[in-house]
């Protein structure tokens, strides 16, 4: 698969992001154009990982430090920006807190309409982002391949 094209800007929004969040995961939509990278939007979420896992420590398990829930309040305000905008979501990113950038199961779980074997956005990227002890080290960019039903990286320009 061909590499994407990210303004360093965005990237650096999102590096910004993960290293404000740490000790806890951050995550956030891209919204643009596929053919228009110059017209791109990053859009930071909250992580409501932590409320979930106290209040349903059975059903969410992982704690922010190691997971990741959006809130679904501001993901549906980025969606109807996003459509009376003109633009599309055109990716996701999180980060690793004290751990490499890498494609976990968790991540391909999150990634995917529940119970299904396919992606919610098919088209969309995504980007992890490695934080130790507060400070960038690296991504990774990952995105989906329909013949091989993965997700496998992609460079990232």
């Amino acid at each position: 698969m061909s590499a994407l094209k990210l303004r360093p800007e965005d990237l650096e929004i999102m590096y910004a992001h993960a290293a404000d969040q740490f000790p806890n995961e951050s995550c956030g939509v891209v919204l643009g154009k596929a053919d228009e990278p110059e017209k791109t939007e990053v859009r930071r979420l909250t992580n409501i990982q932590r409320q979930l896992n106290k209040l349903y420590p059975d059903l969410y398990q992982r704690d922010a430090d190691t997971g990741y829930f959006a809130d679904p309040k501001e993901l549906i305000r980025v969606f109807k920006d996003a459509a009376s905008g003109g633009l599309e979501v055109i990716g996701f990113y999180h980060s690793h807190p004290n751990h490499d950038a890498y494609w976990s199961i968790e991540d391909h779980k999150a990634a995917m309409w529940a119970g299904t074997d396919e992606p919610s956005f098919p088209d969309a990227f995504h980007v992890v982002i490695s934080v130790y002890d507060g400070v960038v080290k690296g991504a990774a960019m990952f995105r989906w391949d329909a013949k091989s039903k993965s997700f496998t990286e992609s460079s990232i320009e």
